[in-house]
């Protein structure tokens, strides 16, 4: 792959893509000629060119596959038009080829991206043209109903079935339509589908995988809102009229999920039952709409992918580069965030989730770490450290949190512990307080950003005095302390003079102890140098001198492997010479990682 083959692959689409709207326009005036028939014709040769020219991408992709659903397409409308099945020719023009073609403009603009000029081709890279929020609304009052229920699925048949009841049995007097995509199914889904009264159907001939089915469904959308759910779900009573109620009560709003039964996230919802039957009487009676229990995310799953429609459009939909489907939740989750808007757990809404029958096929050895490279090689950071909450703020005592309305949240990564903190203050007193970020990682901005107006960036920890104006209720600190290079002493003192009186400082120490810096020390490693040593009963009196009191501290063991467990019990026998006694207490130092401490200011003193 190269710049020359690459800008002209690009002009071959735009070409192409100008084909398909002069058809699409002869169509709605209802006159299409021979000459304009001829184009089909061409089609096909331009899908042979641009197949041949992907040929040696360096890049995992599906050009093959979808052209060969393109292909079978392309002969069905020609057939269509022999046999004058007018309807049928429509239908599969505007809701198979378009749509098809409109999957493969995206494959072939990720497989060249790094050999083009971006802004010569915004069609084909919706991220670098701003998401206009009025056209937004506009788009979705003129919708041709409220919601769009988008059900992919592939296979697991007798499972689709019950998903498919689920949904029409639960969506009440909701104005919907019912989009299901068959990704290429050899068990008879195509039939089932076909058997749907009023459904809108979309049959793919050859299986394209989850991201570009998904996409299909997507395109096929013409409700205000979409919901785009896999087949192996279980939906619930007011599931989806929940989900409105929570997108509609903010226009700023653009992606909301449910809970489920088996699901990562922190978005799992635990409700014990002996059958479906059973279960849905019990969701019945939990799925009560509390705003109490709606919380903003960084990263969401979608259980339910129920965002507005217009906005997936502007925004590309899913990003085809996520060969597999790993970590394309969080890259929507990106997307929706840096157009503006915000995600929100409905933890009032429960759904039964089998367990990824859905993405199976997809979901290889390696796949995981495949998706998380091609996260990192978008963003330049790393979804699973970067973005994802820590449970800790789980052991937070509320009395750290009562009557906290202003909330500074310090080097917090993309914040998705830090909104947790602002989620439990909503939740359990009721208060939504307003936020402000500070980071020395200049990465982190962007998305910062997404969560508050107010965000500043500082090369040194002293210097938030400098950016911070008004008293604080709460300060989160998400770096380890011992990694600043200010003094205990500076660091306390600044932060007295910042908090509100009764104020709360909770932070975190590294042990250093641990198995991994112990590693640390014996390698040398330059994070060590830069790294001060904190005993925690020195700590809290330096602390204390700054009238900092009420500590409750928590030691907190990190997730190892088997051979750091092993190491740890090792050193710990080596270095008590065998006396169980003393290699007991020496494992109960190391295995802790950190620690987090929890301050109340009481006085500032004199």
């Amino acid at each position: 792959m190269n710049t020359e083959i690459a800008t002209h692959s690009l002009e071959l689409l735009q070409g192409g893509y100008e084909g398909v709207i002069h058809l699409q326009n002869c169509i709605r005036r209802g006159e299409l000629n021979a000459p304009d028939i001829a184009i089909f014709e061409t089609m096909g040769e331009l899908l042979d060119i641009l197949e041949k020219s992907m040929a040696e991408a360096d890049v995992p992709h599906r050009v093959p596959e979808i052209n060969a659903n393109l292909r079978y397409y392309l002969d069905g409308l020609m057939q269509d038009l022999n046999d004058d099945q007018v309807d049928r020719f429509l239908y599969d023009f505007r809701f198979h080829f378009y749509s098809l073609y409109r999957v493969l403009e995206f494959e072939i603009a990720y497989i060249v991206e790094r050999h083009v000029d971006k802004e010569a081709y915004p069609r084909f890279y919706p991220e670098i043209v701003d998401v206009d929020h009025h056209e937004i609304v506009t788009l979705g009052e003129e919708a041709g109903c409220k919601v769009s229920v988008v059900l992919l699925a592939y296979n697991n048949l007798a499972v689709t079935r019950d998903c498919v009841d689920s949904i029409i049995a639960n969506m009440g007097d909701m104005d919907y339509e019912l989009v299901l995509v068959d990704n290429g199914s050899t068990d008879g889904t195509k039939a089932y589908f076909d058997s749907v009264p009023g459904a809108k159907v979309i049959h793919l001939k050859y299986n394209i995988h989850l991201v570009k089915g998904f996409n299909m469904g997507l395109m096929a959308a013409e409700g205000r809102y979409t919901a785009a759910v896999c087949n192996d779900f279980i939906f619930t009573s007011n599931w989806i009229h929940n989900l409105m109620a929570c997108i509609e009560s903010d226009p700023q709003i653009g992606y909301v999920s449910p809970g489920a039964t088996s699901i990562s996230n922190m978005q799992q919802i635990d409700i014990p039952f002996v059958s479906i039957a059973d279960f849905q009487e019990r969701a019945r009676a939990f799925n009560i709409s509390n705003p109490s229990k709606w919380e903003e995310r960084v990263v969401l799953l979608p259980n339910v992918l129920c965002c507005r429609t217009a906005l997936l459009e502007k925004i590309g939909y899913y990003d085809t580069r996520f060969y597999r489907g790993e970590f394309l939740d969080d890259d929507i989750s990106f997307k929706i965030r840096r157009a503006g808007y915000k995600l929100v757990y409905c933890a009032d809404t429960v759904t039964h989730h089998y367990g990824s029958l859905t993405t199976t096929s997809d979901h290889l050895t390696g796949s995981l770490e495949e998706g998380r490279r091609s996260f990192f090689d978008k963003y330049g950071l790393d979804a699973w450290q970067d973005a994802r909450m820590d449970s800790t703020y789980l052991e937070i005592d509320r009395k750290y949190l009562s009557g906290a309305q202003t909330l500074l949240g310090v080097d917090v990564k993309c914040g998705a512990t830090f909104m947790q903190i602002k989620n439990r203050i909503w939740s359990e007193f009721g208060i939504q307080p307003d936020l402000r970020l500070c980071t020395t990682e200049p990465k982190y901005e962007t998305d910062l950003r997404t969560l508050s107006d107010d965000v500043s960036v500082i090369e040194r920890l002293d210097q938030l005095p400098e950016v911070v104006c008004g008293k604080l209720d709460l300060i989160y600190i998400e770096k380890p302390l011992d990694t600043y290079p200010e003094e205990a002493s500076v660091v306390f003192g600044m932060l007295a003079r910042m908090l509100a009186d009764n104020g709360s400082l909770i932070f975190y120490v590294t042990n250093n102890i641990s198995i991994e810096a112990i590693f640390d020390m014996l390698n040398a490693s330059a994070s060590l140098h830069n790294r001060r040593i904190y005993v925690r009963n020195m700590l809290l009196t330096e602390a204390r001198k700054h009238g900092f009191g009420q500590a409750a501290v928590m030691d907190f063991i990190v997730e190892r492997g088997p051979q750091a467990t092993r190491m740890i019990e090792s050193v710990a026998k080596l270095l008590s010479g065998n006396q169980e006694t003393q290699a007991r207490y020496i494992v109960a130092a190391m295995k802790p990682g950190y620690a987090m401490y929890q301050l109340k200011l009481e006085a500032i003193p004199d």
